[in-house]
């Protein structure tokens, strides 16, 4: 794309155009992890959709590899590429309900706090992500686990519509078609770049939770904790973080969220800490916000290797992996993250979204996280090998949120989205491929190729 061209589509948008030469270029570039490192050509930043329709037809004119951002916070960066036309929706933030319907219309840029607060307003909720600051667009397409997973689903469960625009410049209503609507539940942004997402919301009353450390010793909590999973409740909603605590030793930290009664949740609480959880004024009645609240917002910058797998249960020979290998965590900032899989998350099935890991009963991520550009590879061998120990307990397949792009054996797209996706789901997300992007203009994701021709 040469400069006539960029100035011509500078020209036919509403939005902001950023060039290399741009101040803010580098800044408009940079994602959540601090690995990529990587110099499109143009970053386009549309105010509305017709916007994103001329981007597209741009950069298919150029025939420029296209990525499509939404809050930037992929931890594989497949948003910004190299030498192409970076769709940023950062600045279509707008969020409007309908609270008779009980749907919220989100724009492809939004966050998960813009969301929350508006929906708060009304006394509603929808299943979103753990950090506020996290795209709505990315979680969602990939699958989405967050505190009322229980009781709603996974992110992308609620999905009952969605506005996007496809290869050719197209925009079209996901809700008009059955199959296009189940393969966006869960198959990542293969089919164009979602300008809204409409969201089925939930009543969400006063809450319990809140954050504690607690030292992990010998697995003790967490063997409470995957029995009370087990069994609890749709409302309850424990997360768990394997952590280094300040004295070097390993740590617990329960995020806990529980709707219902402060009684009931602090019983529940109490129940997994194993002693009495008035001890820890942070754990209290609050709101879905509250709730919210209890994770920071994730600041750009750091270095990021994520692996995860999901496991069918935490048996004792798991859990005493855990612990042993939850005393190599290299950096203050790293850690072994351990969600639930619970409620309706596993009451869904393939016919309703392509996402496919609610046999889990869990979901086991090494995060390793550091600064200093030196540790690089020893940052990325702890976090390969903590999930190479783990997968002997493996469920099959990856997250398609999580996946880092050498995972697997072989770097090549179509086999890393062939881990991601029983062979049917995958076939059936070929065929919706097929129709949408049949010349995979929409590859930078965790790919899946168009299927072949109908004969």
């Amino acid at each position: 794309m040469d400069d006539t061209a960029i100035d011509a589509l500078e020209r036919s948008i509403d939005g902001r155009l950023i060039r290399p030469t741009d101040l803010d270029f580098d800044d408009a570039r940079r994602t959540f992890n601090s690995l990529i490192d990587r110099r499109p050509r143009v970053i386009v930043r549309p105010a509305d959709p017709d916007d994103v329709v001329a981007a597209i037809r741009a950069a298919n004119d150029a025939d420029l590899p296209l990525g499509v951002r939404g809050g930037g916070h992929s931890v594989a960066g497949l948003a910004i590429v190299d030498g192409g036309l970076v769709i940023d929706l950062s600045d279509m933030r707008t969020v409007e309900v309908d609270p008779g319907a009980r749907i919220a219309h989100i724009a492809g840029g939004a966050q998960w706090m813009d969301v929350d607060a508006v929906l708060h307003a009304q006394g509603l909720a929808t299943p979103g992500g753990v950090y506020g600051d996290t795209g709505v667009g990315g979680l969602t397409l990939g699958g989405g686990i967050g505190f009322l997973m229980g009781i709603g689903g996974f992110s992308c469960d609620n999905l009952v519509g969605a506005q996007l625009v496809t290869a050719d410049g197209t925009i079209v209503e996901a809700a008009e078609d059955p199959d296009l609507l189940w393969a966006l539940r869960g198959g990542g942004g293969n089919f164009g770049a979602v300008t809204r997402f409409d969201l089925a919301a939930y009543e969400v009353g006063a809450m319990y939770g809140g954050k504690v450390n607690v030292p992990l010793d010998d697995g003790a909590i967490l063997r409470r904790w995957a029995s009370v999973m087990r069994e609890a409740p749709d409302e309850l909603l424990p997360m768990v973080y394997l952590m280094r605590a300040p004295d070097g030793t390993a740590s617990l930290q329960l995020q806990l969220a529980y709707l219902g009664p402060a009684g009931a949740g602090a019983a529940w609480a109490s129940t997994l800490l194993g002693h009495d959880a008035s001890e820890h004024p942070s754990l209290r009645e609050g709101t879905y916000l509250d709730i919210q609240g209890i994770n920071p917002i994730e600041a750009f910058g750091s270095r990021n290797y994520w692996t995860s797998t999901f496991v069918s249960d935490l048996d004792d020979a798991l859990i005493k992996l855990l612990v042993d290998v939850s005393a190599t965590i290299p950096t203050d900032q790293s850690g072994i993250l351990i969600e639930p899989v619970h409620g309706a998350a596993r009451r869904r099935d393939m016919a309703h979204a392509a996402f496919t890991h609610r046999a889990a009963r869990f979901h086991v991520t090494a995060t390793a996280t550091w600064d200093d550009d030196a540790f690089d590879a020893e940052g990325t061998a702890w976090s390969r090998g903590v999930t190479a120990r783990v997968r002997d307990w493996s469920t099959g397949g990856i997250y398609v949120n999580y996946s880092m792009p050498d995972e697997q054996v072989t770097t090549r797209a179509t086999d890393r989205a062939r881990a991601a996706y029983p062979p049917e789901v995958y076939a059936r997300l070929q065929a919706v491929k097929r129709r949408y992007d049949p010349d995979n203009r929409f590859r930078s994701n965790l790919n899946v190729p168009p299927g072949p021709r109908a004969s």
